[in-house]
């Protein structure tokens, strides 16, 4: 057995690369963002030594109250000094300043940032594309004059990962040559001053935790207008920025999607500033430290999985839910980030690989119990099949092959409980007939296994044989006969595998009874039905029967199987059906029909398909021959007007038969036509009314089998006398 030692080391091996790989990258994220979330709905509380952030939103209802756009720079002036007035520690705007507009309106604005001091502005970078596959980046910084009196400048761009969702913020960006620190950086700089010099990764993650208690939003139109409370922002950081839609200023963030920007700047903020205060803040562990947690995880899962199965599936199970459990609660208190992707797949392969040394324990025993026992689930499996004749055959065949037997053979019991001449048998070449039927019938009438050793029955050869009467219930269904050439006698076991499979044909040969029985009532009831119809109307006697015998004759040259050739004939038995629906003083009208009368006796096929869909088992086939039995191959037909192969193909053969039985037969409305007339009239519908090639199959079939069938056609028109 493999050591857990060596288990452990492969799988570790195995999580290194996939965690150096980053192959799982994307789901690793996706599982990520599902803990922030969890961990959001406990979130650490707020440093209290800064100040909170607070935002105002240029929503829905200030573009409403100031309609003219873009708005005219004297309004963000008169909302900085509202702010100012109200006492802000910092003003962060996220918004573009990098246009001039009205000189009056900008100077304004940027007198009131300069007297301000507290103001800092974004700066952008835009990629603009100068001629085809060739682009240019551009810095969008704000005006000069506004530049100059403001207290900070502030990059507003956040990486967008590649599923879209915003995870992380650089804490500064390359724009116009010169490294800006992040818009939150600033903010946070003109608030409470400057961040020490340390030296940190380049981005850092939003700690989307800390999007609660939620960010407290002013639409600007009322600060703007001195509509809020001064009390709201008195202390605190203030970040102004777009939220309406109209802005498209909206990003997916692990908390959900369509999120404004201006938002994830203050979780930017509050992310930036419980740093400084050296609180907790998110981030990922390091990829040696997760490495270093896998290979624990994976020596704990190898020394598991020496155990039994059941332990071992207990202790990989406190495993997980002990990783995920330390896990999630250092996501809460400390912020820590542990990926569970790579260790979830490190225990799940520990648990395969578990499964495969259960799976090779188990072959073992199994490899060890006779070959009769593992064999016997096989024959009363096929023995117990639906599949008639041929799974009974089977079925002997493989009980032959378990005890060694020269033949196995079964003879069938009527339906009285007296051996009838049915049997079904299987041997070995060479060997002789199996079974004597008489001493089969003694069998039954005693209702006992009896064993017979040093001369088989019914000959004179020595060997073995075992005669085991088989009952479904009270009903006798026939004698099981095992025989061997050889005359060792039969252990224990395949004793008990002979009566073990012969209680399940036993149940197959009562079944198989039973179907045969509901087969042949179902026939009859179909053929009743077809002469109910025929019976309606006297000129069409045996016109069903014909459409059948004709209609499988054609289908079975066409290489269809037996079930499609079956459907096809109960179609044509059935395909005048409707007729039942339809009038008698129409059925049997002598004269040529109104275009009424027309209507209701074309409503037979639609009707007859209606009825026969309420009919549990018949095929779509069938139901096909009844529906569209007058369809035209140019669409000229009905019910639906269906065209060239878009018709069934059975519907097609009943189509060419029936029309050829209807002009060969006498009609309330016609005579009966001499072949000769048919024939010329079928080949006038070859391409409009039929299917041209099954026109010439049809004449293949009359010309070679159909004697017999137009010899009942001149019995009925008298042109045979």
């Amino acid at each position: 057995m493999r050591s857990p030692w060596v288990t452990t080391l492969v799988v570790a091996a195995a999580a290194g690369c996939v965690i150096a790989s980053g192959a799982v990258a994307p789901l690793e994220r996706l599982v990520a963002d599902a803990c922030v979330r969890i961990a959001a709905m406990d979130p650490p509380a707020p440093p209290s030594e800064f100040p909170d952030v607070v935002l105002v939103t240029l929503d829905a209802q200030s573009l409403r109250s100031f309609p003219e756009w873009p708005w005219p720079r004297r309004l963000y002036a008169r909302a900085v000094r509202n702010l100012d007035t109200a006492g802000v520690k910092a003003i962060g705007f996220d918004i573009d300043f990098s246009t001039p507009r009205d000189p009056a309106s900008d100077a304004e604005f940027a007198d009131a940032v300069r007297r301000s001091g507290k103001v800092a502005l974004a700066a952008y970078r835009q990629v603009q594309e100068v001629r085809r596959g060739v682009e240019v980046e551009i810095a969008s910084l704000p005006i000069p004059s506004l530049a100059e009196g403001a207290a900070a400048m502030g990059s507003v761009l956040v990486p967008v990962d590649p599923d879209g969702v915003v995870r992380r913020a650089p804490r500064a960006s390359a724009i116009g040559g010169d490294a800006i620190v992040s818009l939150a950086e600033a903010t946070l700089s003109v608030a409470i001053g400057p961040a020490p010099r340390t030296v940190g990764p380049e981005t850092f993650y939003l700690d989307y935790r800390r999007a609660d208690p939620p960010i407290r939003r002013i639409p600007i139109a009322d600060v703007i207008e001195g509509r809020f409370d001064p009390r709201e922002v008195a202390g605190r950081v203030v970040f102004v920025g777009a939220t309406a839609i109209e802005f498209q200023d909206l990003w997916s963030t692990p908390l959900g999607p369509a999120r404004p920007g201006v938002w994830i700047q203050a979780v930017a903020y509050r992310t930036l500033a419980a740093e400084r205060a050296g609180a907790a803040v998110l981030g990922p562990v390091s990829r040696g430290a997760q490495f270093g947690l896998v290979l624990l995880l994976a020596a704990a899962a190898a020394r598991v999985g020496t155990r039994s199965h059941a332990r071992r599936l207990t202790g990989l199970a406190l495993l997980a839910a002990g990783f995920a459990a330390v896990s999630l609660f250092a996501l809460v208190h400390l912020g820590v980030l542990v990926n569970l992707v790579v260790p979830g797949g490190v225990l799940l392969l520990q648990y395969v690989l578990g499964l495969e040394r259960v799976r090779r324990r188990f072959g073992r025993r199994l490899a060890q119990r006779d070959h009769s026992l593992t064999t016997l689930f096989r024959v009363g499996e096929v023995a117990a099949t639906p599949g008639g004749r041929d799974a009974l055959g089977v079925a002997l065949g493989l009980l032959g092959d378990v005890v060694d037997a020269s033949g196995v053979a079964l003879l069938r019991a009527s339906a009285e409980g007296s051996l009838d001449a049915r049997r079904l048998e299987w041997r070995r070449k060479g060997s002789g007939a199996i079974g004597d039927t008489a001493t089969a019938a003694e069998v039954l009438a005693a209702g006992e296994v009896r064993v017979y050793e040093g001369r088989r029955p019914g000959t004179s050869e020595g060997g073995l044989a075992v005669y085991a009467p088989l009952f479904a219930g009270d009903a006798s269904v026939g004698v099981l006969v095992v025989e061997r050439s050889a005359p060792d006698p039969l252990d224990a076991t395949q004793v008990r595998t002979i009566a073990t499979v012969g209680t399940q044909i036993a149940l197959s040969v009562e079944n198989l009874r039973l179907i045969e029985g509901l087969r042949a009532t179902f026939d009859s009831s179909i053929e009743a039905i077809g002469s109910a119809v025929e019976a309606r109307d006297g000129y069409t006697e045996s016109h069903c029967r014909r459409l059948a015998l004709f209609s499988t004759n054609m289908a079975g040259r066409l290489g269809l199987d037996e079930d499609e050739i079956e459907a096809i004939r109960i179609g044509a038995l059935l395909h005048d059906v409707g007729k039942i629906g339809v009038r008698d003083e129409i059925m049997l009208k002598q004269d040529r029909f109104s275009a009424e009368e027309m209507a209701e006796m074309m409503s037979h096929a639609p009707i007859g398909h209606r009825i026969c869909s309420a009919i549990h088992g018949l095929s779509p086939t069938t139901l096909a021959c009844v529906r569209h039995h007058h369809e035209r191959w140019d669409g000229s037909g009905y019910p639906d007007g269906l065209r060239g192969e878009e018709i069934p193909l059975a519907a097609r053969i009943v189509t060419v038969v029936d029309v050829w039985d209807a002009l060969s037969t006498a009609r309330p409305y016609k005579p009966a036509y001499a072949q000769e007339r048919v024939h010329v009239l079928l080949n006038k519908g070859r391409g409009s009314q039929f299917d041209p090639a099954l026109v010439d199959l049809f004449f293949s079939v009359l010309d070679e089998d159909g004697e017999e069938m137009v010899a009942l056609i001149d019995d009925a028109t008298g042109e045979g006398e």
